[in-house]
C-alpha cells in the first residue's frame, strides 16, 4: 500500500518487539482486571446515590413499568424540563434503553445500574488492549496501557457510577478497536461496524463526536488511498438508521424536544466565543484541579494527585521526545487521535465538566504505557520506572481508597433515607432524585431546587443536600427572588428536623 497505508504486518511486529500475548501476560492481565473489578466494585457499594444516576435511570424504570420514557420526579413548572415527566429528551436515549435488559434480568436498584456502568468499563479496557496491540505491535506496552487504565481512579470512579459517559466512551474506544482489527483484509465490514459504534455512542451522548472525528482521522491516515465512495455510503448507513428512531420519537412532541434539548445544551459551547479563554480554563479546571488535585477547596490530602498530572505530561513528552516511537505510523495516529479529543473538549464542551475526562485520560494512559516499555525494553532506569508505577498506582488506588473509606451511601444517604422511611411515609418529600432509589420515583418525590417557586406546592418535607445548597448560592448572585423565596420558606415555613453529614430535612411548621 502507498503512503500511511500500512500492513497488518508493520503494525503488528515493528523492529525490537515481540508480538502475541503469552500465557504471564494473559495472567497479568487477568489479575489486573480482578484489581479493577474489585476497586469498582467497593466503589459502587459506598459512593451515595446522586441526582444524575436517578435521572439516567429513571426513564427506563418509567418505560418498563408505565409504557413511556420520561422522567418522574423532576418539577416541570417553570424550567425548561417541560414534559419530562412524560418525554425524556434532555438527555439521549440509548443509555435508558439499554439498562433495560440488566433490569429484566437482576431488577432496578442503583447498583444495577452501577454494574452495567462497570460492564462498559470492561469493554473499554480490552479495547485499549486491542488498540495499543493493533497500533504498536507491542505487548508489553499493551498490558502497561490496560494496567494503567485498570487502576486509574478516574476511569474506576466513572465507570462504577451510572451516568452514560462511560458506555459512551467505550462505545468509541471498540470502535477503534474493531477498526483496527478488521481494516486489513476487510475495510468496508471494518467501517460499517466502527462507524456503527460511533453512532451508539452519539446516541448515548453527544460527546461521542469525539470518537467520530477521531475515526475519521484513523480512517484517511492509514486507509484513504483505499476509500471509494460506496465506503461512505456504508458509513452512512448506522447514522441514517440511528436518526430514523431519533426523529420518530422526537416527533411525538417536537415542542418539547426543542426546549429540553436547548435547556440542557444552554452554556456548552462557550468555547468558540473565547478560545484563549476555553484553553486556559480546560487546563485549569479539568487538568490541573480535577487530574491534578489543585484549586481552591481542595485539601492537602488530594495533592498528590499532582504526581498524576506529572506522569501524563512525562508519558507524551517522553513520546514526542523519542524519535524512534515518534517517528513509528501507529504511535503518531494515536498521538494524532488524542489531539483531537483534546481539540473538542476544550473549545465543544464548554462547562469544563470533570466527568468528560473518561473520554481522553484513556489515551493519555495509552501513551505512557508505550513510552514506559520502550524505555523498559531499552533497560533504561529500571528501577526508577518501576519506582514510579508503584508510586503512581499508590496514588490511584489510594483515590479509591479515600471513596471506600468516606462510604458517603452508609454515612450520608442511609440515615437520611432511613428518618424518611420512618416519619415521610406517603407524604409528599422535596429533594434530590436520588432518593427516589429508596422511596420510589412516581408518586412523593419531587425533585425542585426552587422549592416550589414556580409550582406552588408546599411538601410536608424539604430535604437539602450539597446540589440543593449550590443551587441556592447561585440563585442569590443570579436570581434574588428565589433566594428570598427560598430563605423565607426554609427559615419561616418549615423547621430543620434532621441534620446529618450532607442532608439536612425541614418540616413543615
Amino acid at each position: 500500500m502507498a503512503g500511511r497505508a500500512i500492513t497488518m504486518q508493520a503494525l503488528r511486529e515493528p523492529a525490537g518487539t515481540k508480538t502475541g500475548f503469552t500465557p504471564h501476560y494473559r495472567l497479568v492481565i487477568l489479575l489486573l482486571l480482578a484489581v479493577y473489578l474489585a476497586a469498582g466494585i467497593a466503589c459502587a457499594l459506598t459512593q451515595r446515590p446522586w441526582c444524575d444516576e436517578a435521572w439516567n435511570s429513571s426513564p427506563a424504570l418509567s418505560l418498563m413499568t408505565r409504557g413511556f420514557m420520561g422522567t418522574p420526579a423532576l418539577e416541570t413548572a417553570g424550567v425548561w424540563t417541560k414534559g419530562i415527566d412524560r418525554f425524556t429528551y434532555w438527555i439521549m436515549p440509548l443509555h435508558p434503553l439499554s439498562q433495560i435488559p440488566f433490569y429484566a434480568l437482576f431488577g432496578f436498584s442503583v447498583l444495577t445500574l452501577r454494574a452495567a456502568s462497570m460492564f462498559w468499563g470492561v469493554v473499554g479496557l480490552f479495547s485499549w488492549l486491542v488498540i495499543v496491540r493493533r497500533l504498536t505491535g507491542d505487548s508489553l506496552a499493551s498490558a502497561l496501557a490496560f494496567g494503567l487504565t485498570a487502576t486509574d481512579f478516574i476511569f474506576v470512579l466513572r465507570s462504577s457510577e451510572g451516568r452514560m459517559d462511560i458506555m459512551s466512551a467505550s462505545l468509541g474506544f471498540a470502535a477503534f478497536a474493531v477498526y483496527l482489527v478488521c481494516r486489513e483484509r476487510r475495510l468496508a465490514l471494518a467501517i460499517l461496524a466502527s462507524h456503527s459504534l460511533v453512532c451508539a455512542s452519539c446516541f448515548t451522548h453527544p460527546n461521542g463526536i469525539m470518537p467520530g472525528a477521531a475515526l475519521v482521522f484513523l480512517t484517511l491516515y492509514f486507509d484513504r488511498r483505499r476509500l471509494r465512495f460506496s465506503h461512505l455510503a456504508v458509513a452512512a448507513v448506522p447514522y441514517g438508521v440511528g436518526l430514523l428512531g431519533w426523529g420518530w420519537y422526537v416527533s411525538q412532541a417536537p415542542e418539547l424536544a426543542r426546549i429540553q434539548l436547548g435547556g440542557n445544551a444552554s452554556g456548552r459551547f462557550r468555547g468558540f466565543q473565547a478560545p484563549l479563554a476555553a484553553l486556559l480554563a480546560e487546563l485549569k479546571v479539568r487538568y490541573l484541579r480535577s487530574v491534578g488535585g489543585w484549586g481552591p477547596g481542595l485539601s492537602l490530602a488530594h495533592r498528590p494527585k499532582i504526581f498524576v498530572l506529572a506522569a501524563y505530561i512525562t508519558g507524551i513528552a517522553g513520546v514526542l521526545a523519542t524519535g524512534e516511537l515518534r517517528s513509528k505510523p501507529g504511535i503518531r495516529a494515536l498521538l494524532g487521535m488524542t489531539a483531537i479529543y483534546f481539540a473538542i473538549l476544550t473549545w465543544y464542551e464548554g462547562m469544563k465538566q470533570p466527568l468528560y475526562l473518561i473520554h481522553i485520560v484513556p489515551f493519555f494512559l495509552a501513551i505512557l504505557g508505550i513510552w514506559a516499555a520502550y524505555l523498559w525494553q531499552k533497560r533504561s532506569n529500571r528501577l526508577v520506572l518501576a519506582l514510579g508505577g508503584v508510586i503512581l498506582a499508590a496514588i490511584q488506588l489510594g483515590g479509591v481508597a479515600y471513596v471506600v473509606r468516606r462510604n458517603t451511601w452508609r454515612n450520608a444517604y442511609a440515615p437520611a433515607v432511613a428518618y424518611l422511611k420512618q416519619h415521610a411515609a406517603n407524604k409528599q418529600i422535596m429533594g434530590s432524585s436520588e432518593l427516589g432509589f429508596d422511596l420510589g420515583f412516581f408518586s412523593h418525590l419531587t425533585d425542585d431546587t426552587r422549592l416550589g417557586y414556580d409550582s406552588g406546592k408546599t411538601p410536608d418535607f424539604i430535604v437539602v443536600d450539597s446540589r440543593y445548597s449550590d443551587w441556592f448560592e447561585g440563585y442569590k448572585q443570579n436570581a434574588p427572588s428565589i433566594a428570598g423565596f427560598i430563605q423565607n420558606r426554609l427559615g419561616n415555613e418549615y423547621q430543620p428536623v434532621f441534620r446529618h453529614d450532607e442532608y439536612t430535612i425541614y418540616a413543615l411548621r
